[in-house]
């Protein structure tokens, strides 16, 4: 049996797809024109108990396995329609509250995850910088000792819903080396002393989550906000990275759905010399390729789910993860292709369904890891001397 077909996954897929089919549907291309992020729709989102997902019972949690969670994001991709949206949810569940549920102290625990998993509260994920992407011992902000805490300065940039997070998940240096204990996970207040938003930043995709810079100036955190342990920055990074490429890349899989069902009715009605194009096998086979896509990469990230939920660690499955993020990053690029091809003229304006899609699908081959470093990654977990 597929993991899918177990009755109460479709159960959690269908009750997030009417959910968005109900609250998040609608006005697409208007919202994704003016960049515009609801929290009114974010705070509905929370209410629906999306957020509350994998998280601690004790917390109000539902403590769900991980098949449930990709179930949860299908189904709201498959109505939601606004990809921007699907994916600053899912970024702060999957890469900011499971990394605090893992790694925090109770105190920060206690404190925050309930304020985020309601909906009052956003958090941003602070980690890349003009100078530091993929090679994070190029990082430049830096965290000093202060007697009880620590003083953080330093610029992050490109930062998923940064322009209105009051909170985030902040990764320094706390040694001048190039070391593997060199980096320390902290979480902050952006109410603190010191701390202040930046730039905001136009994208070509996901417009309607906001991107934009976190500055910290002399910024204290006390030592009790350390996430994980001093110099365990980069074991937190690897462990919420792992996360994100494993599930957070099931925000493709509701718009593959929806995409798929959009073009198969476009070759059934639209008629060319007579007949429907769908008639035509250049056509027809870019309907196969589709197909073959969409449910491939559904495979791949219930399988590696299924792997998670029955107790697999994110360490022991991190080629896994690599594989999906990018099987599934690189076919969803090449999925859009086609629906555009499909529909021609209509998908290249830019209030069409397509152009949209296909703008927010290219981000995938870049977060989380580029296309060029999960192959590099993939190689070197098995075994080859990748430097």
């Amino acid at each position: 049996m597929q993991p899918w077909e177990d009755s109460q996954i479709d159960e959690i897929r269908e009750k997030y797809s009417q959910f968005a089919k109900e609250h998040l549907a609608g006005d697409r291309a208007h919202r994704d024109k003016e960049g515009d992020f609801s929290k009114e729709r974010w705070k509905k989102a929370a209410e629906s108990g999306f957020l509350n997902l994998m998280m601690p019972e004790e917390l109000g949690g539902t403590d769900a396995p991980v098949t449930q969670v990709v179930a949860a994001i299908e189904g709201l991709g498959e109505s939601c329609e606004d990809s921007g949206f699907l994916y600053a949810m899912s970024n702060q569940l999957v890469g900011i509250q499971l990394t605090l549920k893992q790694f925090a102290s109770e105190e920060v625990k206690t404190k925050f995850l309930p304020a985020l998993m309601n909906g009052d509260r956003m958090a941003a994920y602070a980690f890349t910088e003009d100078t530091s992407g993929s090679d994070a011992y190029s990082m430049e902000t830096t965290a000093v000792e202060d007697g009880d805490g620590f003083r953080i300065n330093g610029t992050k940039s490109y930062l998923t819903n940064a322009p209105y997070s009051d909170l985030a998940l902040v990764f320094a240096k706390t040694a001048d080396n190039r070391g593997p204990f060199s980096l320390t996970a902290f979480w902050v207040d952006l109410n603190s002393e010191g701390a202040s938003h930046g730039r905001e930043f136009e994208k070509m995709g996901l417009r309607t989550v906001r991107m934009g810079e976190m500055v910290f100036d002399n910024v204290y955190v006390p030592k009790s906000h350390i996430v994980g342990v001093k110099g365990g920055g980069l074991r937190v990074l690897t462990e919420s990275t792992g996360w994100e490429r494993s599930v957070l890349i099931a925000t493709a899989l509701g718009p593959m759905r929806r995409g798929l069902d959009q073009c198969l009715d476009r070759v059934k009605t639209r008629q060319q010399f007579d007949k429907p194009i769908g008639a035509f096998q250049q056509i027809s086979a870019k309907i196969a390729n589709m197909v073959m896509q969409q449910r491939l990469c559904r495979q791949v990230v219930y399988d590696l789910a299924s792997k998670l939920s029955n107790g697999k660690s994110m360490q022991s499955c991190a080629q896994d993860a690599a594989i999906a993020k990018l099987f599934v990053s690189e076919n969803f690029v090449q999925f859009e292709l086609d629906a555009l091809q499909i529909f021609g003229v209509r998908g290249y304006l830019l209030e069409s369904f397509v152009n949209q899609d296909l703008r927010d699908s290219l981000s995938f081959n870049i977060w989380s890891g580029t296309s060029e470093s999960l192959r590099n990654t993939i190689a070197k977990l098995e075994g080859v001397p990748v430097s």
